[in-house]
């Protein structure tokens, strides 16, 4: 008896979509160990580039890698230890903001006084405890932290696969049925992402070089633990800059009044519009071209699946499953549904 080919279409559906079920439970499970070694296979791909490029000016694999890993150490280490010292440093000083905290409280109520409004200061702090900013501001940095936490892990990783990256295109031609196409599509998708997270990482540097100069200007405490912040959270689409100007908005206020805070913010702004509305887009041209429905449920999704890892790596993780889609002419309208502008490939 011959099963209709309806039949078997409706259960490749079910099974393939039971599998992606699967696929994604198992990620959410290890997500502990995955995020770190995700993390770790991006660097190492956007590492590739400087490290062949050494190999090309007459270096040796080992002196090259050696110079990278070195660099990459160097970087991580400031990092870490810039937050550290900024969470030391905040502790010391909330005596201090909960004070000027107080301050703004007896203004606000003198302002509103003036138009006849009065609101007991005690029922403001018992529903406001000022402790709760600061709280705020150090979860904040720990969700920094968080993305980085796991450091030890992710730079063991970054150094064996760049270690293995030279053989790594013979051990793919050698396992691959379809070797030529197979290694053409994984050259895009390196190609792509090399290119994607680069100029991501450049005006994510022009942002914090901008709001670093604003929020010295402006007397803001913590400017470099901020500039690193918005570096950072610029990876993130969308909610990233405004969760990284967040902590320099609280604090303004605090310290000098709703005037500067209100300029904190224009100047967050501006810097998001300059760099991120007009340069970026200027600069990216057509090589993310992802729609922006699917950059936001990426955003949300791969955050839950992997944490705050996940928001940082989702449009590189998406465009790798568009990549593979495209590859495929049975999923390819898939990823054409997914692209911000249809094309052939």
């Amino acid at each position: 008896m011959k099963i209709p080919e309806s039949v078997t279409s409706t259960n490749r559906i079910i099974v393939g979509c039971a599998a992606i079920v699967v696929v994604i439970a198992g990620m959410r499970t290890a997500s502990g160990i995955l995020a770190p070694l995700l993390m770790a296979a991006f660097i190492s791909i956007i590492c590739s580039a400087p490290l062949f490029w050494l190999k090309r000016r007459g270096l040796t694999n080992s002196v090259a890698l050696v110079l990278i890993v070195a660099v990459l150490g160097l970087a991580g280490a400031a990092v870490v230890g810039l937050i550290a010292g900024s969470l030391d440093e905040f502790s010391n000083t909330i005596p201090r903001y909960r004070e000027n905290l107080g301050e703004l409280y007896h203004d606000l109520n003198s302002l509103l006084g003036q138009w006849g409004y009065v609101i007991p200061l005690e029922g403001v702090y018992e529903q406001l405890d000022p402790n709760a900013l600061i709280r705020f501001l150090n979860y904040m940095l720990n969700g920094l932290s968080g993305i980085i936490g796991d450091g030890l892990i992710v730079f063991l990783a970054v150094l064996f696969i760049l270690a293995e990256v030279s053989t790594l295109p013979e051990k793919l031609r050698s396992t691959l049925k379809k070797p030529d196409e197979s290694m053409a599509h994984f050259q895009t998708f390196i190609t792509k992402v090399i290119h994607y997270l680069g100029l991501k990482a450049a005006t994510s540097l022009l942002t914090a070089v901008c709001v670093a100069v604003i929020l010295w200007f402006l007397e803001i405490d913590y400017v470099f633990l901020w500039a690193v912040l918005a570096f950072f959270l610029n990876f993130i689409p969308y909610i990233g800059s405004i969760l990284a100007g967040l902590p320099a908005v609280v604090l303004g206020l605090i310290d000098h009044g709703p005037l500067v805070a209100l300029w904190t913010t224009l100047g967050y702004v501006a810097v998001n519009i300059i760099v991120g509305n007009v340069i970026e887009t200027r600069w990216m041209g057509e090589g993310l071209n992802l729609s922006s429905f699917v950059v936001f449920v990426s955003l949300i999704f791969w955050g839950w699946v992997l944490g705050p890892t996940g928001m940082f790596l989702s449009i590189p993780l998406t465009m790798s499953i568009t990549i593979a889609l495209e590859s495929n002419p049975e999923t390819r309208p898939i990823a054409r549904l997914m692209r911000n502008t249809p094309r052939e490939p």
